[in-house]
């Protein structure tokens, strides 16, 4: 009974110490910390460091504990139904010892006792279990959280990619453009106004209100930013050594929607670095291929392609699906299929080692 209990005690102690060492590993490989699942702040990783040192100190002081002597018991209250014959009596009897176990006892003989004894014991799964139920606790407390740990992949999958829609954009969304939006930078407005088009404060009113209205609505009219300009353009965008503009493919994507921007845009010399797929959409003549990055606002639950297809003069090279490639080219914005597509007429595709930032935050 002694071994049996030691061995328990040593499984309890080495599952503890595995949960929290698997949590101790993600966050010090950095498959964690600098993994690509989960916006770069936030409680998530704190606390599983916290988790994880908190399950080996636990464990540590139940092996450390393991050989302690058990508190002594406090009193049984048994309650024993004689019956001998047709004499019956119940009475109560204190015993020491018992741990409060509350011992109920049914005595049925004439000439001596038998105990049915029902006692409250509650030693966790591993105790109470029999050897296979032991087995199949083990291997649900452990197995899962080990093989999660070998066999999470680090990144999304071409698969992935194609589920959360690289082939499905929708360039005329500018839901987020003002994070990716260009402005004029001698304007004294945060960067994170968008170059836009001046719209008269009226424009959007009823004709009655906007009649009635007029004065105060003259003095509402936002402030022209002025026209977008390729001098503006230089003076926000950082460019290569050989002049071209160095963007990521969400801006490029947003600017699908921006018509100034395209207008100075259209032309110009751009090199991004993405991963590539091949492109399945308006490419009868094989001159395409699509390139994306994924963009993270909390975590991998809302990771989202932004994806362009670049376009080859002649018939597309051949490129490992989600290699990545850095591209130079030249800007270029074409309708198909009711929508302003941007397209980089590609001068120039090579593999590239990974960035740092695989995924946008």
């Amino acid at each position: 009974m002694k071994t049996s209990r030691i061995g328990i005690h040593l499984l309890s102690v080495t599952l503890l110490l595995l949960w929290g060492g698997l949590m101790l590993y993600f966050y010090a490989s950095g498959r964690l910390v600098d993994g690509e699942y989960l916006a770069r702040d936030g409680w998530f990783r704190p606390m599983v460091l916290v988790a994880g040192i908190g399950l080996c100190v636990l464990g540590l002081f139940n092996l450390a504990t393991m050989g302690a002597k058990e508190a002594e018991c406090c009193e049984h209250d048994h309650e024993h139904d004689h019956k001998v014959g047709q004499q019956s009596s119940a009475e109560p009897h204190a015993h020491g010892d018992c741990c409060g176990h509350d011992h109920s006892h049914d005595h049925h003989d004439h000439h001596g006792h038998d105990h049915d004894v029902e006692n409250g014991h509650a030693h966790g799964i591993l105790e109470e279990s029999g050897s296979v139920g032991r087995l199949i606790a083990i291997i649900i407390l452990a197995v899962p959280v080990s093989y999660a740990a070998m066999r999470s992949p680090d990144r999304f999958s071409a698969h992935t990619a194609v589920n959360k829609g690289v082939y499905a954009q929708n360039y005329t969304d500018t839901s987020s453009a003002k994070q990716y939006s260009r402005v004029k930078s001698d304007d004294k407005v945060s960067s994170t106004v968008p170059a836009q088009i001046p719209v008269k404060a009226a424009d959007s009113l009823p004709e009655t209100v906007a009649a009635t209205n007029s004065a105060p609505a003259e003095a509402a009219q936002p402030k022209s930013l002025g026209a977008f300009t390729l001098a503006d353009l230089k003076a926000q965008v950082p460019q290569n050594k050989e002049g071209s503009f160095l963007l990521e493919v969400p801006e490029i994507y947003y600017t699908a929607g921006d018509k100034e921007v395209q207008s100075v845009l259209a032309g110009q010399p751009v090199e991004t670095t993405a991963q590539v797929l091949p492109e399945k959409l308006n490419n009868a003549d094989g001159k395409r291929l699509r390139i994306f990055r994924m963009l993270v606002q909390c975590c991998a639950a809302d990771a989202r392609p932004f994806s362009i297809p670049v376009e080859f003069e002649h018939k597309a090279p051949e490129f490992k699906d989600m290699t990545w490639v850095k591209v130079k080219g030249t800007m270029s914005y074409k309708s198909e299929g009711g929508q302003t597509i941007p397209i980089l007429l590609v001068t120039s595709m090579t593999e590239s080692a990974e960035p740092d930032n695989k995924m946008i935050y």
